[in-house]
């Protein structure tokens, strides 16, 4: 049996990269997909590709940062499902600037939807999770949050605020059989490692390309994380296998951070 048959899993930022990679693998393994994002067109290709392929998935667009339509998107789902079992919080975004040059509006949009996205799609669900004393909930942080990037220091912000959340929540509902973590990516090759190893090379004087060879340098396994990686790991804290682990930030960096 598949280990996510007839599971109800709930996946934030599910159009592209992590998030569809993270999507595609659920379904793979049985279960049915709720995908959200902001943008529909992207969301519905995602969608089309699985169910295509005999998965079971469903579009939803929403925006992480406006409360009202979260708590709409995951009421009006669990009402019509019967309940939420996991929960993936990997919507995030990122811009880079030296501190000096940093925007308050970059910084606003970094937390917004990678640290306050958290919060609100974790409290939406949280009600329904409680109720059947059961439930998993995985957040995507990053390497940066677990040391701090240089030109990203809104981001790696946005990122360390996941891990503590992370941690906090874990301890919060462990009594409710809930379980928190968190993945933490190394350097990841999707559409956005592709903008910031533009921005990256303006900012260092060097070519993406050098750039994205400096990554690979930096991993001592010898290539770039893959979305389908992070996605293993997650289905693993996902599943039942990791019953008791909580409150945690599994790396899934090719050893570059170890921390």
């Amino acid at each position: 049996m598949r280990r996510f048959e007839g599971k109800i899993v709930l996946v934030t930022g599910a159009a592209s990269g992590i998030g569809k990679a993270v999507s595609k693998a659920f379904a793979a393994e049985g279960a049915h997909v709720l995908c959200t994002d902001i943008g529909a067109e992207v969301l519905d290709s995602v969608v089309s590709e699985i169910c295509q392929t005999a998965g079971i998935a469903e579009g939803h667009t929403m925006d992480v940062t406006r409360k009202a339509e979260v708590h709409a998107v995951v009421g009006e789902a669990a009402r019509r499902l019967g309940r939420l079992d996991v929960l993936v919080n990997n919507a995030g975004v990122s811009t880079m600037a030296p501190v000096v040059d940093l925007t308050e509006e970059e910084w606003n949009f970094n937390m917004d939807v990678n640290a306050k996205g958290v919060f609100l799609c974790s409290q939406a669900v949280l009600p329904y999770m409680i109720a059947r004393g059961r439930g998993k909930i995985v957040n995507t942080a990053s390497m940066a949050s677990k040391i701090g990037a240089p030109f990203l220091a809104h981001y790696s912000a946005s990122k360390f605020a996941v891990i503590g959340f992370t941690q906090a929540l874990a301890r919060e509902v462990a009594q409710h059989n809930i379980n928190v973590n968190a993945v933490c990516p190394g350097f990841v090759a999707t559409s956005m490692q592709d903008r910031e190893v533009v921005w990256e090379g303006k900012l260092r004087g060097m070519s993406p390309e050098e750039v994205r060879a400096d990554y690979i340098r930096q991993t001592p396994l010898g290539r770039l994380c893959q979305p389908e990686d992070v996605a293993r790991t997650v289905l693993f804290l996902a599943s039942d296998d990791a019953d008791f682990v909580t409150g945690q930030g599994i790396n899934v960096t090719g050893g570059t951070c170890s921390h």
